[in-house]
């Protein structure tokens, strides 16, 4: 047998929260808060005093509601305001961001009365409805009632028809509603027959500015805090009136004034400033349909103003807290502390402070964290040049480097970053280089080879490939002259046309003792103008049949023989294999090896060839080629 939820009394009370139910202050404000999302622009309230007999009601001209669109609402708990209805209404061709989300406005109605009654009519449809409360199956109940009580035109009564026992007065209701709802002065809301308006809010929690431009021009500025933070930011943030009506909405995020303040604190939930720019309306300031502003001069000068003044208040309203984060901040960082010198903390001290000043968003949690880094960044040996760095970067760019450390530990990146440097530094100097027809000294190219094994594939990208003197010599004993220009560097022979570096790596038994050479590579460069022909790949095989005869290779030595230069025979561009094709001569041109090279790197040459350090390489490359110049020179 199917079994029913059954609701406890106090079911409701923890859906929507005590203060709504049992609060007053709270419940009129959700009540006027939903005359607001049905589309409203007035809202006539009679509240029971001592002097009057009268029950609590609270009338609406907004949209109202058919009986449909009432019991499928009231009906649903946790309703869904903002995906049934969307978040925006239309009010006098405008729209309006709405307050309601989750539907627990429409139970205020239970801090008046034990129960209470909802009337609306749209579109000539009159309902009227008894809402009650429940228990057991249903935590609630609706019971249809014949309408007596009408509503003009579209809209919603709530009422109650019972005396209600208040505990706050008509002064304190207008006051409460005045801190929240004077945003949009198209919005009426009247309470026992006196409009609410700015005079209806305490002293203690308003405040009248006037700023003047040097155009000549003044903005008036009213500043309301409720004191206690509401639950969102709704009709709290920056309100542009022009005119006495309002541009746009009222909000923190639009204009940049989120900059100032985080929505989620407290005193974003606390303050509006209301900004009367009236003599913008002479202007092309504002859109036509009133929707905002258009970045005229005029309006960019009262922003920037508007701007630095309501920094300036949040910031000296938020003195006493930051003083408190900078304790707490401080406090958890004294052993480190400790260690600085009595200058670096103050150091310390001025930066944590000037960060509090310019980023408001930043909560303690966040300022700890920054702060640590500050700490450190006084201990390191580059101090504070990486505060330099992430200035100059755009936020897009911050919210990269956060995602290559999120994705990268900074060790593994710098060790990756660090060898790709290498790579590309080698790359742009070779290209420098065998590509310059007038290069001269092309055995200074032969190291730059070593280190560049990896352009000729993957097999040669180990790192255990050295450089083979005892070969070389063997090499250099093929040529009865005395090779000019030997330069000290027994690990490659230098020959008159030519430079030759042999580069290998051991074979090992299976005890981990060196057995002969396993791979070996032959890397000659010819200088720029001598042809590669068939006598230039006989001359490598030459090399190695004279290192087969020393015995310093074996016949299973697998050996690579690169020939290297400016240009190569049409018919002479296929490799040649020797020795049971344990040998392969492969003629290049240096072309080719560039282009190599720059694919064996993904082709990221060609897009960060402008990178810093490649640029500081080519000063150095380009000063040390003129000192060249200039010591042959004075030699001649």
């Amino acid at each position: 047998m199917e079994q029913q939820c059954l609701f406890g009394p106090n079911f409701l009370e923890k859906l929507v929260g005590k203060a709504i139910l049992h609060d007053p202050k709270v419940a009129i404000v959700e009540l006027v808060a939903n005359a607001w999302d049905a589309g409203a622009s007035e809202v006539v309230i009679t509240w029971p005093t001592k002097e009057n007999e009268q029950f609590f009601s609270i009338e609406d001209n907004g949209s109202g509601l058919m009986e449909k669109e009432f019991t499928s609402r009231w009906r649903t708990l946790a309703y869904d305001r903002i995906g049934v209805q969307g978040s925006v209404i239309v009010v006098n061709n405008r729209n309006r961001t709405v307050f309601g989300k989750n539907g627990v406005g429409r139970f205020a109605g239970f801090c008046f009365g034990e129960s209470y009654f909802v009337a609306s009519n749209k579109e000539n449809e009159h309902i009227e409805y008894q809402i009650m409360p429940g228990g057991g199956e249903s935590p609630f109940s609706l019971v249809k009632k014949k309408p007596i009580t009408y509503v003009r035109g579209n809209g919603t009564k709530i009422f109650v028809r019972d005396k209600s026992s208040l505990r706050i007065d008509e002064d304190t209701v207008r006051s409460e509603i005045g801190m929240r709802f004077l945003t949009d002065p198209s919005f009426k809301c009247t309470v026992n027959g006196v409009i609410v308006n700015f005079s209806h809010v305490p002293e203690e929690n308003i405040a009248e500015h006037r700023i003047n431009l040097e155009s000549g021009d003044a903005i008036n500025i009213v500043i309301i805090d409720t004191s206690d933070a509401d639950k969102t930011t709704k009709q709290h943030g920056i309100a542009w009136h022009v005119n006495g009506r309002l541009v746009g909405e009222a909000d923190w995020k639009s204009y940049g004034f989120d900059e100032i303040i985080d929505g989620r604190s407290s005193e974003a939930k606390r303050h509006t400033f209301i900004i009367e720019v009236n003599f913008l309306a002479n202007t092309d300031s504002v859109k036509k349909d009133w929707t905002g502003f258009n970045m005229t001069p005029e309006f960019e000068q009262a922003r920037n103003a508007v701007f630095d003044f309501v920094k300036a208040h949040i910031f000296g309203q938020t003195k006493q807290k930051r003083d408190q984060v900078f304790s707490n901040v401080k406090n958890a960082h004294r052993r480190e502390l400790e260690k600085l010198t009595p200058l670096r903390v103050e150091r310390w001290e001025e930066f944590v402070t000037e960060i509090q000043r310019e980023c408001t968003n930043l909560n303690e949690k966040d300022l700890l964290k920054l702060s640590s880094v500050l700490i450190k960044m006084e201990q390191s040996d580059t101090k504070y040049s990486l505060i330099s760095k992430l200035h100059e970067l755009d936020p897009s760019q911050i919210d990269n480097l956060h995602n290559i450390l999120a994705d990268w530990s900074l060790d593994l990146a710098k060790e990756v970053l660090d060898e790709l440097q290498i790579r590309l530094r080698l790359l742009d100097e070779l290209r420098d280089r065998v590509l310059d027809v007038n290069t001269k000294e092309v055995q200074d190219l032969q190291p730059l080879f070593h280190q560049g094994l990896w352009i000729f594939g993957p097999e040669f990208e180990t790192i255990e490939f050295t450089s083979n003197e005892g070969m070389t010599k063997v090499i250099q004993s093929l040529f009865k002259s005395d090779i000019k220009g030997s330069r000290n560097r027994p690990d490659f022979a230098i020959l008159p046309e030519s430079t030759v570096g042999s580069y290998s790596y051991h074979k090992y038994d299976d005890d981990g003792g060196e057995i002969g050479i396993d791979r070996l590579v032959v890397v000659e460069l010819k200088k720029p103008g001598i042809p590669i022909s068939t006598d230039e790949k006989g001359q490598c095989w030459k090399y190695v049949s004279e290192l087969l005869k020393k015995g310093l290779i074996s016949r299973d030595t697998r050996v690579t023989c690169f020939v290297l230069g400016s240009e190569i025979d049409p018919f002479e561009r296929d490799a040649r294999k020797e020795n049971n094709e344990r040998c392969t001569i492969q003629p290049l041109d240096y072309q080719i090896v560039i282009s190599r090279a720059k694919s064996r790197l993904l082709k990221l040459y060609d897009r960060v060839k402008g990178a810093p350090f490649l640029e500081e390489q080519r000063k150095d490359l380009e000063a040390n080629e003129r000192q060249n110049v200039i010591e042959f020179e004075k030699k001649a």
